[in-house]
């Protein structure tokens, strides 16, 4: 029966009989293979990794919207009549593999904005949610002061000229 290994370096994969014995080295690039005698090494994995269900649905759903973005980018330059190198934009391309509870596909946003917040945190001052608060703290912030309930308001008045009302 053979199995599939992946090499740590290369990330390539290949085939593995288990009547042989564990390969030492990555048969593609020569890169050694941790093995069960790795002199007590907790960082080293040393078990195969099986894909449960659960984890190719995701990675499947990964592939779906980058190959999805891929299709958006050509539609829009054949709408726009432009070069798909000016689309480029469009397409996904920072999606991270997600192997472990909690992970996130998408890249950590860093621009302007949360470095900003990252200097203002470490400055010790209030970013974001602050404290204990409850959704219900928060909503009873936006009924005081000198535009409570402004949105809606707003709404309020759109849906009564939509409805002939006004």
């Amino acid at each position: 029966m053979a199995w599939a290994l992946r090499c740590p370096d290369c990330r390539k994969a290949f085939k593995w009989d288990l009547s042989e014995p564990e390969p030492e080295e990555c048969p593609l690039c020569g890169a050694r293979m941790p093995s069960d005698k790795t002199g007590g090494d907790d960082n080293v994995i040393v078990m195969p990794a099986f894909l449960s269900a659960r984890t190719k649905a995701n990675d499947q759903v990964q592939r779906q919207m980058i190959d999805s973005s891929e299709v958006r980018m050509h539609k829009a330059a054949e709408m726009a009549g432009c070069d798909v190198a000016d689309m480029a934009a469009l397409k996904v391309t920072d999606i991270r593999p997600t192997r472990h509870e909690g992970d996130v596909a998408m890249a950590p946003v860093n621009n302007a904005v949360s470095q900003h917040m990252d200097s203002m945190a470490a400055r010790g001052m209030p970013v974001g949610f602050q404290g204990n608060q409850t959704a219900i703290e928060y909503a009873a912030a936006a009924h005081q002061g000198p535009d409570a309930r402004a949105g809606a308001r707003a709404a309020e008045k759109t849906q009564r000229i939509l409805h002939g009302m006004t």
